[in-house]
């Protein structure tokens, strides 16, 4: 049987129209493609801005005072809900031994040894210790020791945290997560915050961390006190975050030991936002335990810190002159004068500016150049 072919007829293309359709198809388009719009955070914006307005008919309640010393006239405050406070001092001046005073009157929620005055509300009773830098076993030791000064075994309401073996964003996380999970939070200690940052010296890094104290008391209407170790050559806390912590602090404690007996650490106020707490001074027993020293009275000689020029004897300043120039050079530049000043004198940098004019002023010294200039130096004049 044979098959009738079927013939179809199609119409006819031009096949150069067709490849100029295709390539027009795929053609990349022309010009340069507009940029994204930016969003619109106005709407946030305003948001915050209206969280932040102060309504002058609200009634706004006091901070509640959360931490403070008893005191032969008045109790000095350290602490309120809703801010942070800062300890400084020099390495082993025992820095931790004065927090293990301070969260043991907070986690019995009463004054201890009649000096230290713990009171956080009902709802807020939570008391938790970060420690960045010490071993577990060292943090374990700390939990030992306040349970031992309450004579509690396993208080309730206290934890303690190893942050050691952490990277410092994964410690900053750590704690936020937590102060954020806790709901009867009260009171948090950070034992090293250097740690929570790469460079001490960062202004941004710096920044950051402070936001993070003020957001955190603020939001969840707790204290948070942290610790910092003091410079080498002065007494000023460490690097731009130092200076930061210290600007934005409720308060600011320096421990340091007494230069005539090492083993009483003496804890005193350097900035207050209320009554000033009086200066006391304690040691560690036997056991292990701090206690205060009930017949140390702090010495009428003013620290070093806080003498001014003419107070000091003319022999001390010729001495520490002499010193200077002898190891630095018959010409030495003004920031090196400065450097070895605050290192000899344990003084900051506004107070070894003091100096320097003191010293001009004697003509002990004698400048040679403008006051500002890289290039300016000194001599020795006697």
């Amino acid at each position: 049987m044979e098959l009738n072919e079927r013939k179809v007829s199609l119409p006819a293309m031009d096949l150069n129209k067709v490849a100029e359709s295709m390539n027009e198809a795929i053609k990349e388009p022309s010009g340069t493609p507009e940029p994204p719009k930016p969003i619109d955070n106005r709407a946030k914006v305003k948001d915050w801005l209206n969280m932040a307005k102060i309504d002058p008919k609200e009634e706004i309640e006091d901070s509640i005072t959360c931490l403070s010393l008893v005191g032969d006239t008045h109790d000095g405050i350290i602490s309120t809900l809703g801010n942070f406070s800062l300890i400084i001092g020099k390495a082993k001046s025992k820095k931790t031994f004065s927090l293990s005073l301070f969260l043991s009157a907070l986690v019995a929620n009463k004054t201890l040894s009649g000096k230290f005055k713990g009171y956080l509300p009902n709802e807020k009773t939570k008391v938790v210790f970060f420690d960045t830098e010490q071993s577990r076993k060292h943090v374990q030791s700390f939990y030992h020791r306040v349970c031992r000064l309450l004579s509690i075994e396993e208080p309730v309401n206290f934890e303690t945290f190893c942050l050691r073996r952490h990277t410092p964003q994964e410690r900053l996380e750590i704690i936020d997560f937590y102060i954020n999970s806790e709901p009867d939070l009260g009171f948090v200690a950070i034992d090293g915050i250097r740690d929570l940052v790469t460079s001490i010296n960062d202004e941004e890094e710096a920044t950051k961390i402070a936001s993070h104290l003020l957001r955190w008391t603020e939001e969840r209407n707790i204290h948070i006190i942290t610790v910092l170790h003091q410079n080498k050559g002065d007494e000023n806390a460490r690097g731009h975050l130092g200076t930061e912590l210290v600007n934005k602090a409720e308060t600011v404690l320096s421990v340091s030991l007494d230069r005539q007996d090492r083993k009483i650490s003496i804890v005193e106020p350097e900035f207050c936002r209320d009554r000033e707490p009086d200066v006391f001074a304690f040691t560690v027993n036997e056991n292990g335990l701090p206690e205060l020293v009930g017949d140390w009275e702090k010495p009428d000689i003013k620290s070093k810190k806080t003498m001014a020029p003419n107070e000091i004897s003319e022999d001390d300043h010729k001495k520490n002159l002499k010193k200077i120039f002898n190891d630095l050079g018959d010409e030495v530049k003004g920031s090196e004068v400065l450097d070895r000043i605050k290192t000899l004198f344990e003084i900051g940098d506004t107070r070894a500016k003091e100096f320097r004019t003191y010293y001009l002023s004697q003509k002990w010294i004698i400048r040679n150049g403008h006051l500002n200039s890289p290039k300016t130096v000194y001599t020795l004049n006697f």
